[in-house]
């Protein structure tokens, strides 16, 4: 059967409102849109994909939203009840956003190849919201269905282009998770608050042509982001999606406080009386770490600076 030449006319002046600088789907017309998010959890990433996922939808998209919690029924409507009810509501296209819930890889995979069916059918605009990515694809991992999950999701990244096929998923970090695949197809990312300083070596590359540091990445509050696009490197505030804003608690954002750079730690620490330094024995380190959620690693890092800086005051 012969075929036209797709072309995405949809995306011809469709905009994105993310926060920051307007975004034009015009230079993502030959190659699609893959979005990555990467974040912890409570780090706003669901309600990124929401946001992309609502805008698109009365542009011309329908939107498939991949929900492993089963909360969105609560926002959108009712999941659909098979892949078959899901090909047949991409067929139709007479419901702007459809909900899918699948809790493993296993559950996503039928739901996964009625998607590329349809996309490969009838090649009309369809963006794929899938939250939780870790839990339907994997760099190494191939057992319990995640191997054929990886596979769909990856054809999605590197066949959707022709089939007028878009993603967006979500990460909790930029290796160890998701398949290569996709973070070298990716054309717009979202990084959003990172705690781990480890994790800065496998980060950095993104931000080679900014003056973007660990620390400015550290010091984002929920709902910010460094949106990395074909505009290059901007923090932005995402908005929240209109189906959350219902049943979002209202919380002002406070801004974290904490020193940023070497200079301001220098100066701070300066501040502070030997003698109360000193009296931050191990007991008391344990306490505050336990309060302030710290990782193990980070009270190892925070121990040898304090031993560090008491040792400069002898």
């Amino acid at each position: 059967m012969k075929r036209n030449v797709i072309r995405r006319d949809e995306m011809l002046g469709a905009p994105l409102e993310l926060g920051g600088t307007p975004i034009t789907l015009d230079e993502y017309a030959t190659t699609g849109l893959l979005a990555v998010a990467i974040g912890p959890r409570g780090n706003g990433k669901t309600n990124a994909g929401l946001l992309m996922a609502e805008q698109l939808s009365v542009q011309g998209w329908v939107s498939v939203l991949i929900d492993p919690e089963a909360e969105l029924e609560s926002l959108y409507g009712d999941a659909v009840a098979d892949p078959d009810m899901l090909r047949n509501a991409l067929a139709k296209r007479d419901q702007a956003i459809l909900v899918v819930n699948a809790t493993d890889a296993g559950e996503f995979v039928p739901y996964g190849r009625a998607i590329l069916d349809v996309a490969d059918q009838y090649r009309k605009p369809i963006f794929v919201v899938i939250d939780e990515g870790q839990l339907f694809s994997a760099s190494r991992k191939r057992s319990n269905g995640i191997g054929e999950a990886a596979d769909i999701i990856n054809e999605f990244a590197e066949r959707g282009r022709k089939r007028a096929l878009d993603l967006f998923i979500t990460a909790l970090r930029y290796t160890g998770t998701l398949q290569r695949t996709l973070f070298a197809n990716k054309n717009l990312t979202l990084i959003g608050w990172q705690e781990d300083p480890t994790a800065w070596s496998a980060l950095a590359p993104q931000f080679k042509a900014s003056k973007v540091e660990f620390a400015d990445l550290n010091a984002l509050t929920p709902g910010q982001f460094f949106c990395l696009s074909r505009h290059g490197v901007e923090k932005i505030r995402m908005p929240m999606a209109e189906a959350l804003k219902t049943v979002a608690p209202k919380a002002k954002p406070v801004a974290k406080t904490l020193p940023a750079t070497f200079n301001e730690w220098s100066r701070a620490m300066e501040r502070i009386p030997t003698e109360r330094l000193a009296a931050l024995n191990e007991d008391v380190v344990k306490l505050l770490s336990a309060v302030a959620e710290l990782s193990a690693q980070q009270v190892l890092a925070g121990q040898a600076a304090l031993q560090d800086e008491l040792e400069t005051r002898t």
